[in-house]
């Protein structure tokens, strides 16, 4: 019986905050619930960003497509790329650059396949969540790198598209820190 009334207590705690971060995202203009969706989990709230693209190289034609998922229990994010392009990589590490920030990390491969004419890698890598933080609170333009046995692939993004998906997402981020 105790146990059902912590949980309900945790269920009322996180509707009342939810409810008032979309008061607030109103106010302020920006809806942001249909950006990510969050979950109650044993262990946690389980959050998932979702996919988000606008990291181009245009010389190769290579994109980039990210999601990010969050378990308030841990430290680290994992975000999940897709990466798409003519020629043949295996990615060993991606970075992710803001302003004066660099942070790194190994990737890992989900699967490789072919879609139309292009390559679809699919990888996932893990960033501290106080790294993800500081990547979307850079105002300044962002790029990824990806380090492959190939060489390097630089991938940019608009300042358009960057100052939009860092005004989302750290709103995300913001509701997840007070959800802690």
């Amino acid at each position: 019986m105790a146990n059902s009334q912590i949980k309900m207590a945790c269920k009322a705690r996180h509707l009342f905050i939810v409810s008032l971060l979309f008061i607030a995202s109103t106010i302020n203009g920006q809806n942001i619930s249909k950006y990510y969706n969050s979950s109650l989990q044993g262990n946690g709230t389980l959050y998932f960003i979702f996919p988000q693209n606008g990291f181009n190289n245009n010389k190769i034609n290579g994109k980039l497509t990210y999601d990010i998922t969050y378990l308030t229990t841990n430290d680290s994010a994992i975000l999940n790329f897709s990466y798409y392009e003519k020629l043949d990589r295996t990615i060993d590490s991606v970075a992710f650059i803001s302003g004066n920030q660099r942070f790194s990390s190994s990737a890992k491969k989900i699967f490789i396949e072919t879609k139309k004419n292009k390559w679809h890698y699919r990888y996932s890598t893990s960033l501290l969540f106080k790294e993800l933080n500081v990547f979307f609170s850079a105002t300044d333009d962002a790029k990824i790198i990806l380090y492959t046995q190939q060489g390097t692939v630089e991938l940019n993004i608009k300042t358009k598209i960057w100052k939009k998906q860092t005004s989302v997402t750290k709103k995300i981020l913001t509701l997840i820190k007070y959800n802690q």
